[in-house]
């Protein structure tokens, strides 16, 4: 019997030293820059040299939305810096790009 709690106690004592701690002050701040905000925001946020972390509503499933253009712009901006394109290059949508689906451009014609 005193092997088991040994064992327990250890296991316990094992596992807590190698989870990960909450930066509590960082938390705070990151709750009052949010308070107030009408929707839903997740945030994880983990420092590399302390290995404290802040997780609120972390495994919260969001959808994407446009987060997409965040890569298209960083591609645009690479083939303007090699001279590819230039910043008043005009783009024409053709309806014959349309992914089947929820594509918004879906909606959109060509002229």
């Amino acid at each position: 019997m005193k092997r088991f709690f040994f064992l327990l106690i250890t296991g316990f004592s094992f596992f807590s030293s190698i989870a990960q701690k909450t930066d509590r002050r960082l938390k705070e701040k990151l709750e009052a820059a949010i308070q107030g905000f009408n929707g839903d925001i997740g945030i994880y946020v983990k420092d590399l040299r302390s290995g404290k972390t802040v997780a609120i509503n972390a495994d919260t499933i969001f959808p994407t939305a446009s987060i997409v253009k965040v890569p298209i712009l960083i591609g645009l901006m690479d083939k303007i810096q090699n001279k590819e394109l230039d910043y008043d290059s005009e783009f024409v949508y053709k309806d014959s790009l349309l992914y089947a689906g929820s594509d918004i451009l879906g909606s959109f014609k060509s002229n």
